[in-house]
């Protein structure tokens, strides 16, 4: 698995107004805690965290994180981006692991081959885009895949479905849908038209009727 070497730099308490310029100046403020030991305030350079990011796994990318010349190993446990702007980062939270314990984190899942129910004119709904996966940090998966080409309209398939690493464990519900296959929407409304114009229908011909009758 990919590892990569961040140096951050220690950060004292600052300002709305400071950390204001942080961001600016292309700097992400941040903290990293965990495994027993105090929380430590640091800044990143933004390009680091893209850089982090642009890795095959991503957000669970591992890394040595630098701090005053100590290393630590640690993985991204939130990461707050500016609704406004995708690309600038507000916060950005390291928790220190260790490669031989466990931990939680999000794999995304990805669908393999065109089910065979899409073919027959069904709407394809993929309702769970990732789950919740216990893991080493060594075993994190870069994703999750799930083939759905045998799934037929009115079927679904769930997290019981995905095949995970041997030594990880699904946090995530197995009963929870991941992709679901539903009847033709075009069918459906066409459906719904002609019932909503039936009664409409009746009442004209009733108005006709009375007139006829006057």
């Amino acid at each position: 698995m990919e590892r990569l070497h961040v140096v951050a730099k220690p950060r004292a308490t600052s300002t709305k107004s400071q950390l204001r310029q942080l961001r600016r100046d292309g700097y992400v403020p941040g903290v990293v805690y965990g495994r027993n030991s105090e929380p430590v305030n640091i800044t990143v350079d933004s390009k680091d965290i893209v850089a982090i990011l642009n890795t095959p796994t991503g957000i669970n990318t591992l890394v040595d994180l630098e701090v005053d010349g100590s290393k630590t190993l640690a993985i991204i446990k939130e990461l707050q981006r500016d609704i406004l702007v995708p690309d600038r980062f507000i916060s950005v939270d390291f928790m220190r692991v260790s490669l031989r314990d466990k931990l939680e984190v999000q794999v995304p899942v990805v669908l393999m081959g065109e089910a065979a129910g899409v073919k027959e004119g069904g709407v394809l709904q993929q309702l769970l885009r990732e789950v919740t996966l216990k893991c080493l940090p060594t075993s994190i998966p870069e994703q999750l895949e799930l083939d759905i080409s045998e799934l037929a309209v009115g079927e679904s398939l769930t997290v019981a479905d995905l095949t995970i690493p041997e030594d990880s464990e699904m946090i995530t519900d197995a009963e929870d849908i991941v992709v679901t296959v539903t009847a033709p929407r075009l069918e459906l409304e066409e459906e719904a038209v002609e019932e909503e114009e039936a009664p409409e229908e009746a009442a004209a011909d009733a108005g006709v009727a009375e007139e006829t009758q006057e």
